[in-house]
């Protein structure tokens, strides 16, 4: 296998002016999928060919492709063909509207679109800023919390991240990785850049072909239409069908697999969870039958992780997530403190947000992102977060977080998943209201928080769901159960 961190010189040949730079190539993973295996020599070659194409189709260096996420295979390959000339990739989820990819294009001034198994102009070339970013990958943050942005991220932050997020997990040669989460997304793109650089297989989830060619001929559609959703069957199977020795999830994901796969694969060393706060009771039940839990922080802005720990039990407050990896600056209370703001940097913090220029810097300040997360460290130098700083919502003159009443209500008995949201209240300005699924009743549940929580803290409104709307990356879909809440009949709106 190449170094992962070999340097290649790039410089696009439609512009002499622009100088060269010295951009960090990866190496190729292994890619599997059920049964067909494709050694990381034979993905290597096959992205030094779609490198070839795309280089004889006029893509140049520091240029972007946009792709949909629908041929997982095919994607990973050509977001590795792209580093190989210096350009980037910006996938996008493929039910996206024409109208929306129309505008994704025109905000980062991408100049090509992979369709049917070839890359075409989009009629936006450009004279860049003179200082734009190169970025490897463009992608969208899960806009969970409002509108998404586009991140972008060179190859030597995404590589550092790799390089950190390795050590702490111990991926090694040989091993492999199950992606279960959207390549739209950082959470399952960063898996490919981990994998490349540890030598590691990037399993997949579906039923493989080995006849299929690995860079779809002219007018394919794909060999492997990704399935929506999270297949929790899908996944058990992979697990205890393959020698997996990591895999990515979220907190919801957990709580469907432990349905269909209450104890782990034997060769399973990392369990790990991020993109939102893991609940203590769903934690415990998991940890008793065996999974090895790892949590996590991270987010679009930095590559994914930039904290990681093997989950423990507490009782403290907010939610712990492990040390800080190696060179990421906090800037944040101590353990003394009431939680504040995050600020942050280190070497896999994004170049910025992306315009039509691609110029660097949008949403930095002297080098520091600042989140929206109320962090502190502990007096170990761990990090705990107790949620957004713009999900707080008042009631009746006092701060609440919705976050905080969630993890309480997490521990019930009969609880599934659980979400709390707040919805506005003619009165008091604002409400909470209580989503879950799993077989508590809202009787249940609405006794339970008359005992247990002040009254600002009580849902007023409850809703049971047989599974919660999610989002494409696995979280929560919020704004779809705000909108829920609302119209239903059901939910209760019980007096002061």
């Amino acid at each position: 296998m190449c170094d992962p961190w070999k340097l290649t010189l790039a410089m696009p040949a439609s512009d002499p002016n622009r100088p060269a730079r010295a951009l960090p190539q990866p190496a190729t993973p292994a890619l599997a999928m059920a049964d067909t295996h494709w050694p990381a020599a034979a993905v290597a070659a096959q992205a030094a060919e779609l490198a070839q194409r795309l280089s004889v189709a006029g893509l140049r260096a520091g240029q972007v492709a946009l792709r949909a996420a629908d041929d997982p295979v095919h994607l990973l390959l050509l977001q590795h063909a792209l580093a190989r000339l210096g350009a980037g990739l910006l996938p996008y989820p493929p039910e996206l509207a024409a109208a929306a990819l129309d505008a994704l294009a025109a905000g980062v001034g991408a100049e090509w679109h992979w369709q049917r198994g070839a890359v075409m102009p989009t009629g936006r070339r450009r004279a860049l800023a003179a200082d734009a970013a190169w970025p490897a990958l463009l992608v969208r943050t899960s806009g969970s919390s409002g509108v998404p942005k586009l991140v972008m991220l060179t190859a030597g932050q995404l590589l550092a991240s790799a390089a950190r997020v390795n050590a702490a997990l111990d991926l090694r040669r040989g091993d492999q990785w199950l992606c279960v989460l959207p390549l739209s997304h950082i959470g399952g793109l960063a898996i490919g850049w981990r994998c490349a650089l540890a030598g590691a297989t990037l399993r997949l989830v579906g039923a493989g072909d080995a006849r299929a060619p690995l860079v779809p001929r002219h007018g394919d559609v794909g060999s492997e239409p990704a399935r929506p959703g999270f297949d929790a069957a899908a996944v058990a199977g992979a697990l205890a069908g393959y020698p997996v020795t990591h895999v990515s999830l979220v907190p919801a994901m957990l709580a469907r697999l432990l349905e269909v796969m209450p104890a782990p694969p034997a060769s399973l060393r990392v369990a790990l969870l991020g993109g939102q706060a893991l609940h203590p009771a769903l934690a415990r039940r998991a940890v008793a039958a065996g999974w090895p839990l790892y949590v996590s922080y991270g987010m679009s802005e930095t590559g994914s992780m930039i904290a990681v720990g093997r989950w423990q039990d507490d009782d403290a407050p907010g939610t712990w997530v492990g040390l800080p990896l190696p060179d990421v600056d906090l800037d944040c209370a101590g353990s003394d403190q009431a939680p504040r703001v995050l600020r942050l940097r280190g070497p896999m913090l994004m170049a910025g947000y992306a315009d039509a220029a691609r110029r660097p810097g949008i949403g930095l300040a002297d080098g520091w992102l600042t989140t929206a997360d109320l962090c502190r460290l502990d007096a170990d130098g761990a990090l705990r977060v107790f949620g957004r700083a713009d999900e707080l919502v008042v009631i009746g003159g006092e701060q609440v977080s919705p976050a905080a009443v969630e993890m309480r209500l997490a521990g019930l008995p009969g609880m599934r998943e659980v979400a709390v949201v707040a919805v506005p209240h003619p009165t008091w300005g604002a409400t909470l209201a209580a989503c879950w699924s799993g077989s508590a009743t809202p009787a249940a549940v609405d006794a339970w928080c008359r005992a247990e929580l002040p009254g600002r803290e009580r849902p007023r409104l409850l809703r049971r769901f047989d599974a919660l709307p999610l989002l494409a990356a696995g979280k929560p879909d919020r704004a779809a159960l705000r909108a829920a809440v609302v119209e239903h009949g059901e939910a209760t709106d019980r007096a002061r």
